[in-house]
């Protein structure tokens, strides 16, 4: 299961994960959707970029519990916000 969210929403889906008792792995990337250009300034100079910052949120859940820790995550995030929850199965998994 991945979760793809705004940076601010991060530590609230991190914080309902451990709460299931489940790791994460976290990525910076970049997100280039429907939102509108951010305008950033500083140091005398304006910079535009249709490129918004976003996490990915990456952990393993039995099939039996999708369903339960999909509602956790919807739920630390809020109503209003938006984010994608991608989920696949994981046929092979090789700890080392």
């Amino acid at each position: 299961m991945a979760v793809l969210v705004k940076n601010e929403k991060a530590d609230a889906v991190v914080g309902s994960l451990r709460e299931l008792g489940l790791d994460a792995i976290i990525y910076d990337v970049k997100s280039a959707g429907k939102e509108t250009e951010q305008t950033r300034s500083g140091r005398g100079t304006s910079a535009t970029s249709s490129h918004l910052p976003r996490k990915i949120i990456a952990t393993i859940v039995d099939s039996e519990k999708v369903q339960s820790t999909s509602d956790a995550i919807k739920k630390s995030i809020g109503g209003n916000s938006k984010g994608v929850i991608i989920v696949t199965a994981v046929d092979d998994f090789i700890p080392f």
